[in-house]
């Protein structure tokens, strides 16, 4: 039996899901893994994976390490002051968000990363060791490992191929912006490694087989080959759809190891309905109990200790409230539907520029594929209406009707026709 919380977490869902690797960070990991592994094929199909990782510590201490600014290390590479502090303030704008940092407050270099607006701006996690830059995994556990095995090892060619040419379409080779310029100079002056090196932890991996792992393979092709809108909204939605995806298999492979029948996200958005609310709040409580349980199953008679254990409950919540499915970080928390998390559901839902009725949205795909629970039909289907007026939800839908129209994913055509789709975010 395992007896570690990586090791269970790999036996229950095909790899490790840790809370320092939760939220953006899988995403993060993934398009490490996709753009800086040896070969030409962005996804190999090998037995066995290396990658190339590089650190970018030069541009990250030099916006995150304020000694390091002070010194004068940076002048082998910047011209003069102004220059230092001009490159210092448009570097800041490109950081990952990190959603539990204490407001005010700055993140140590090591912790802070850049989004991945540019092939030059991928980077992996690294820290100071004695005098030197070392290359490591500190948050970017094996999520993003995860996701990059079940894509690459995907059975269906025709699928695997549309994926690595979207991956390819957001990064051209012939792109050659100002700022993917300045980054590939950054970097040059950063540690890399200086011939690939094996990914164990993805090689750790292994796929489960239990129709999981297409969702996130099928909501990856039609995110990629949304080509009507920019990379950056491209890469955006694939990081929320990666975390997505981690939770979603999360919570129902743990169902399945207690051999209950999944269990469904009921989402309040912003109905004002207390019962809706409280419902939630319980629904956030039992799929975490339901994801200890099961741990504990896993690990049979060696008791898994309990730091263990929120490190498995804690990639959980941490990843939901990341990107928006939960209302907060922390207090009372309730799962609900950000325009983070909507617009990449959305992107997964759909295929380039054709719309989908709204009611096939909610009932097929949010209540069909992804188990979250929103109006009266995937309530009804869910067997909640035993417990709850069907207004509630009634009026949840109208509620997130009004939501995605204002944000561009829904256009009303009549009473009765409602279509969802990107033509408001192009």
């Amino acid at each position: 039996m395992p007896t570690t919380a990586p090791a269970i977490s790999r036996s229950l869902f095909g790899g490790v899901l840790d809370y320092d690797g939760a939220g953006h960070y899988p995403g993060l990991e993934l398009i490490n893994l996709v753009f800086c592994s040896a070969g030409e094929d962005l996804l190999p199909s090998s037995e066995k994976i290396s990658v190339t990782r590089r650190a970018h510590e030069f541009a990250r201490r030099l916006v995150w390490d304020e000694k390091f600014a002070q010194s004068r290390l940076w002048l082998d590479v910047l011209y003069d002051d102004e220059s230092k502090n001009a490159i210092r303030h448009l570097l800041k704008c490109l950081q990952l968000d990190i959603p539990n940092l204490k407001k005010g407050s700055e993140p140590s270099w090591e912790r802070a990363h850049f989004f991945p607006y540019t092939y030059s701006l991928v980077h992996w996690d690294a820290r100071i060791r004695g005098s030197r830059v070392s290359i490591e995994r500190r948050y970017l556990r094996g999520g993003g490992a995860l996701a990059f095995h079940v894509l690459r090892l995907d059975g269906d060619e025709s699928r695997l191929s549309r994926v690595r040419k979207g991956f390819r379409g957001l990064f051209p080779k012939d792109q050659e912006t100002p700022l993917e310029r300045l980054a590939a100079v950054l970097l040059s002056h950063g540690t890399c490694d200086p011939e690939p090196v094996s990914d164990e932890i993805e090689s750790d991996c292994h796929l489960m087989r239990d129709g999981y792992d297409d969702i996130l393979r099928d909501g990856m092709v039609n995110i990629l080959e949304h080509t009507e809108l920019s990379a950056v909204a491209r890469v955006r939605a694939l990081m929320n759809w990666t975390a997505f995806w981690l939770v979603l298999i999360q919570h129902r492979r743990a169902s399945e190891r207690l051999n209950r029948s999944p269990s469904f996200i009921i989402c309040d958005c912003g109905a004002g309905r207390p019962q809706l609310r409280r419902a939630s709040q319980r629904c956030l409580k039992d799929l975490q109990t339901t994801i200890l349980e099961a741990a504990d199953l896993e690990a049979g008679a060696e008791a898994l200790p309990r730091s263990g254990k929120n490190k498995l409950r804690g990639f959980f919540w941490a990843s939901a409230a990341t990107i928006k499915l939960l209302n907060a970080w922390s207090g009372r928390r309730h799962f609900t539907l950000g325009m983070d998390i909507l617009e990449s559901l959305v992107l997964a839902s759909t295929s380039g520029a054709a719309e989908i009725p709204f009611d096939r949205f909610t009932d097929e795909w949010l209540f069909g594929k992804y188990s979250l629970v929103v109006g009266r039909r995937g309530a009804e289907r869910g067997g909640l209406l035993s417990s709850f007026d069907a207004s509630i939800f009634e009026d949840n839908e109208r509620r997130l009707v009004t939501q995605m129209k204002a944000a561009g994913l829904l256009t009303e055509y009549s009473d009765a026709t409602r279509m969802v789709g990107t033509g408001g975010l192009r």
